[in-house]
Parts: C-alpha cells; structure tokens; sequence
C-alpha cells in the first residue's frame, strides 16, 4: 500500500510515517504534488546465530587463554572497589 503525502505533512508527522514504513507501508512524499521521495523501511538481514560461530573465530593461542584463566580467582580490582569478600 502505497500513501502520498505532502513535504509538509511529512515535516509534521515524520515520527509517526517513520512507524508507518517500518511496519510495511511505503510512503511518497510530494512537492507541489510531484513525487520527490520515498519513505520505506530498511531491510535488514537476519543472520540466525550459528552454534560454535565463537569457538570457530577463535585462535588456537585465544582458546589455550581460556582454559588457562582461572574463573574462580578473586579479582583484586573489584575486591578494592567493593570490599573484600567473607
């Protein structure tokens, strides 16, 4: 569904044509009634997550790191911003 509007009423009612578009519509906006723009939604690609993209982007070197940090170790930063821990 296509809707023309004036440059005018575009000017006044962007917020509410931007909605408009996102959700479908496709909106031409004129001046002195001759088309000048459309007002449409962007289309973005959707890339589902794939499993293991992380591990696959990964060095060799950055997944030893992991394995070698130790998760549980206390964090002497945040020990001295909030106290020691009991």
């Amino acid at each position: 569904m296509t809707e023309r509007v004036s440059l005018y009423e575009a000017k006044t009612h962007l917020s509410e044509l931007g909605e408009r578009a996102a959700n479908g519509e496709e909106i031409v906006v004129t001046k002195h009634g001759k088309p000048k723009f459309r007002i449409v939604a962007l289309e973005v690609p959707k890339r589902p997550r794939e499993r293991g993209y992380l591990a696959r982007t990964m060095t060799d070197e950055q997944k030893k790191s992991l394995d070698d940090y130790d998760w549980f170790a206390p964090d002497e930063e945040i020990e001295r911003l909030f106290g020691t821990r009991e």
